[in-house]
């Protein structure tokens, strides 16, 4: 895929694999916990929230509330943190850097988990990336974007305030789902993916105006015994994928723009 851009936009980055339930985690919390510790990841925290479990009675859809528990364990500069579930386990990061170093630490985590738990089998395999696309003073964004993402804000005349792009494509065994939000104002997130107990790096946060938000999600799903070796390809395959759509999503201008010194 090249050489990595000197300032990329990417300002949150997700992988995640889902496996068989772990119905006793919270058995296996304190020896996870003391491995995650020993990798960097000291800083604990249980997180609870409420969700909503449909059940079928009389032919009708009922749900019910669930209190549903997850556990974070976060490096001491907040800029990486996993959560696991008892069907999951999560890498969160703002500060990206490479595919290698991150797919590494994803890997590292999920081999520490599996050493206490003795995973059985895999069921989905994804990665997210979330990039801030903010023009430099003097552009406009239409010398970012690729002119199919752009919606139609410019033939309607005014000021423009909101637009929403969405394309769902199954690319060999990846299901790639690529979101670009165009919006007035500052840095955000979708509602489905907010940052816990993290810290945004700065050089995201210092803008304010006309910009888009891409987000791409990319995943693989099939039930496959368990093997690290396996989510590593994986997540290289979903890598690829991506790295395709976003040079497909951004033009020649923008990838010139973050690769200044």
């Amino acid at each position: 895929m090249g050489a990595p851009l000197r300032n990329p936009p990417v300002y949150f980055t997700v992988a995640q694999v889902r496996f068989n339930a772990l119905l006793k985690l919270a058995e296996y919390l304190p020896s996870i916990q003391e491995a995650m510790r020993r990798a960097g990841f000291p800083d604990f925290v249980t997180h609870k929230s409420i969700g909503l479990q449909i059940a079928m009675q009389d032919g009708q859809a009922v749900p019910t509330p669930v209190q549903q528990e997850r556990f974070l364990f976060g490096t001491t500069d907040k800029a990486h943190s996993f959560v696991i579930g008892p069907e999951f386990l999560t890498l969160q990061s703002t500060n990206y850097g490479t595919f290698e170093d991150f797919s590494g630490m994803f890997l590292e985590g999920l081999a520490r988990v599996h050493d206490v738990v003795q995973l059985d089998f895999t069921d989905r395999v994804g990665l997210r990336y979330l990039d801030h696309v903010a023009p430099k003073t003097h552009d406009s964004l239409g010398q970012y974007l690729a002119s199919e993402v752009l919606g139609l804000s410019a033939r309607f005349g005014g000021t423009p305030v909101h637009s929403f792009s969405e394309t769902l494509n199954i690319v060999g065994d990846v299901r790639l789902l690529s979101r670009v939000v165009i919006q007035n104002g500052g840095l955000s997130f979708p509602p489905d993916l907010l940052p816990e107990r993290m810290e945004i790096n700065p050089r995201f946060l210092t803008f304010t105006g006309h910009h888009a938000l891409l987000d791409t999600d990319g995943s693989v799903e099939g039930r496959e015994v368990f093997s690290s070796d396996f989510v590593c390809r994986q997540l290289q395959t979903i890598h690829e994928v991506i790295g395709s759509a976003f040079k497909a999503t951004v033009t020649k201008h923008a990838l010139k723009v973050w690769d200044e010194k």
